[in-house]
């Protein structure tokens, strides 16, 4: 199976594997922008996809927030409001790699199960870098499947026009 370095293909999806909903849209892309719904048109997902939509909706929800699945969620998006608060870059970095390990563990027990295929199921994440500007953070992350595909993803989030505080 050859690898896709990038989410969303225009193939069809392959015979046995497990299926998603697609709930990911990127409205107004390349803006960056992410929402989580239904689309008019419903899709089907599979693979780094399903990985990739998993992994960014358990890291982006509050944990304790979703009134179905109690225990889902990662403080990602507390550390994302409040970024310009922290003490140091490393700080910040360390936070955001404890999210990033809480969401991979918590995608693992949901996907790595006997009846879904490797293609979708997650076999780690790998912080590639955080580039910290004035007004903005950028969190570069390598997804990749037990299958041996990989995506990368690029979670910009803003500083609220407040440089990061250098303590």
């Amino acid at each position: 199976m050859a690898q896709n370095p990038r989410l969303g293909i225009s193939v069809n999806l392959p015979q046995g594997a497990t299926y998603d909903i697609l709930l990911v849209d990127t409205p107004n892309y390349p803006e960056g922008q992410l929402a989580f719904h239904f689309l008019d048109t419903p899709r089907k997902i599979t693979g780094i996809q399903k990985v990739a939509q998993l992994f960014l909706k358990v890291l982006m929800t509050t944990k304790g927030s979703d009134v179905l699945n109690n225990f889902m969620g990662t403080s990602f998006s507390d550390l994302a409001i409040n970024a310009n608060r922290t003490t140091s870059n490393q700080d910040l970095y360390t936070d955001l790699m404890l999210a990033v390990k809480d969401a991979e563990n918590q995608c693992k027990s949901i996907l790595n199960t006997v009846t879904s295929d490797d293609a979708s199921q997650l076999a780690s994440v790998e912080i590639l870098g955080l580039d910290v500007a004035t007004e903005s953070i950028t969190m570069f992350l390598r997804l990749t499947t037990n299958a041996g595909e990989t995506a990368q993803v690029a979670i910009p989030f803003p500083e609220l026009d407040l440089p990061l505080a250098q303590v």
